[in-house]
Order: C-alpha cells, then structure tokens, then sequence
C-alpha cells in the first residue's frame, strides 16, 4: 500500500484536489468511513490485508466527472465485500454490529450457511481491555472443551462470540442448562488463560439470519452488567432485566432516580452475605423456602436473617412492594 500512498501524495501536489490515503483496523473502518462520509467524502478505493484497511478517499464536490474518472485507472482494485470469503463476511458483519457502526447481512448468508439444528451463541467480553492476548490462543482450548469445531470469531480485541451447534451441548436447551455449560466454559478459560473474561449466553436460534439481533441483546445485557454487576461474570441475554433498563436510562435520569430514592428509604451498608440473601430472595420471587434451599440454610436462619434486614431498613423484603423499594435502591444507589 506504500505506492498507494505516494500516488495520493503526487495528485494532491499536482491537481491540489483534495484527497486523502486513511490505514486503519478492521474494526474501526466502518466508522471512519462514516465520518468522511458525513463530511462529503466518498470512497474511491479500498484494500485489506490482516486487520489493517487502507481507504482513498476524495472530497466529492471538488472532484469534476473526468477527473473522477482517471482515479478508476490509478486506483483500480477496490474490495467488494461480496467477494470476500464467507467466514470474513459474517466476522466484517458480527463486528460492525459490536463497533456500533452495522453493515448490511452477507448476502444469501442462510443459504451459503445452511444450519441443520440450532446453535447457542456465547459472547466472550474482556473485562480487562489493556491485556494484550489474541483470542486465537483460545481456539484449541474450545476445540477440546466442546469435543468438535465451534465456529469462533474474534469480534474486536475485547469481545468474541462462540457459535455451537446444540449437539455439542448434548442437546441441553434449558436456561439452566446453557448456563451451566456457559459457567463451565467460564471456569475452562479462567484457569488456562489467566484472565478475567464475562460469559453471555443466548438461547438457542435456528437461523444465522438472527445472530445479529441475539448479539445485541447479549451486548446490551454485558454492558448492564459492567455498570451494576460488575462481579456477574456469567449470565443468560434473558435474565437481569431490571439491569438492562437501568442501563438504557440518561444518566441524569438515573442520577434522579438514586435521588429520589435516597430521600424516602434510609438503608444502612449491607454485608456481602445481607446482599446475596436480598439477591436469591428476589432471584427466587420471594419464596422463602426456595431461598433457603438456594443459600443452604435453615428456613428460620433465613427468617432471621429477614427480620434483621426489616428492622435495619424499615422494608420487608418478602412483601413485594418494599422489595421492589429495596431491588431499586440496591441497583440505583449501592451500585
């Protein structure tokens, strides 16, 4: 792409039109494309090679038709993304839909990606972007742990999605089936690549057609998480709603919220162990024998551990209007 370069270099010198040779990552070049865009720029040229993507751009009001023409000839060989292999069509398209800038489907991606069963796609997320591994490192791993070939493919340097056929999973389809190979698979990557990395998990599909919608659901819940269970390191794109609104709130909003709710409910600091009992209490629709069974504790320890919480706070949490006092003030304030 050197010579690329310095033919941009002699047309901006000779013709003073302007012009423009822009490198940047594969993840990021449907961005910057925009921006040039909204500026009144087009692309004349483009190339790809690894993750680096080299863009021509020119200024389209200062460019006449003829002078147009003659870049076709400098700058014949421009990418047509139809014409990429199908794995780096559905990566180019999984991946612009993380950087927030989507591109279209891959053309006739069902057909060309024909799914004999459903698949579970899991979201891998960094939770320490500045580590500097390559998720490549993890496909043997994968390889072995799901005893065959999932389809897996680095999104961005902190996310990667896991696409495998319901078969490797034993057919297991349930929520708690698909977290508990999600917790595995958690616990595989802790151990042997030594870094932090959060698990969501997606009901199964039927149809690569839908991997978009399912992505954005398992990357709206990941980014709830960061911000109000940020120790929640394996989840369902199902469950914490309550999280996920929370997330999609202006900040002054939620600000507001926490305000609100700071001046009508006095909660002193909570323990870890008051915190997970509310938490199982609510995850278990305020079933205290559920609850119970779920901590492992006797029902009148938990009972106990109830009253002690009403008196403390002036709510008690197994009746549903002042638990949902409590969920709200725990999301909003404590985190």
């Amino acid at each position: 792409m050197e010579k690329w370069k310095r033919d941009v270099e002699h047309i901006r010198q000779t013709t003073h039109f302007p012009i423009e040779y822009v490198q940047v990552s594969q993840t990021k070049a449907a961005h910057i494309q925009q921006d040039w865009v909204q500026k009144g720029w087009e692309q004349v040229a483009r190339h790809s090679s690894n993750d680096v993507v080299t863009l021509i751009l020119i200024e389209t009001a200062s460019w006449h038709t003829s002078a147009r023409a003659l870049l076709d000839l400098i700058f014949p060989h421009v990418d047509d993304p139809a014409t990429l292999p199908l794995p780096k069509q559905i990566s180019n398209w999984l991946s612009s839909i993380v950087t927030g800038s989507p591109v279209a489907i891959p053309a006739q991606l069902e057909a060309k990606w024909p799914w004999k069963e459903a698949r579970v796609s899991f979201l891998l997320e960094r939770c320490r972007p500045d580590r500097k591994g390559e998720w490549d490192s993890l496909q043997p791993l994968l390889h072995d742990f799901f005893e065959g070939g999932p389809d897996f493919i680095p999104l961005t340097q902190t996310h990667a999605l896991l696409i495998v056929p319901v078969s490797m999973l034993d057919h297991q389809k349930t929520s708690s089936e698909l977290l508990e190979w999600a917790s595995g698979l958690h616990d595989l990557i802790s151990m042997e690549w030594m870094e932090p990395v959060r698990l969501v998990v997606g009901s199964p599909i039927t149809s690569p057609l839908t991997l978009g919608d399912t992505l954005l659901r398992q990357l709206s819940l990941a980014r709830a998480l960061q911000s109000y269970r940020p120790q929640m390191m394996v989840a369902g794109d199902w469950s914490y709603p309550l999280e996920r609104w929370a997330a999609s709130l202006p900040k002054e909003i939620a600000a507001a919220i926490a305000n609100e709710l700071a001046a009508v409910i006095t909660v002193p600091h909570m323990t870890d162990e008051q915190l997970e009992t509310l938490d199982t209490l609510f995850a278990r629709q305020l079933n205290v024998s559920d609850t119970a069974r779920q901590l492992f504790l006797h029902r009148n320890t938990l009972l106990y551990r109830l009253d002690k919480l009403t008196e403390q706070t002036g709510l008690d949490p197994r009746l549903f209007p002042d638990a949902v006092l409590l969920q709200l003030y725990l999301l909003f304030r404590q985190n």
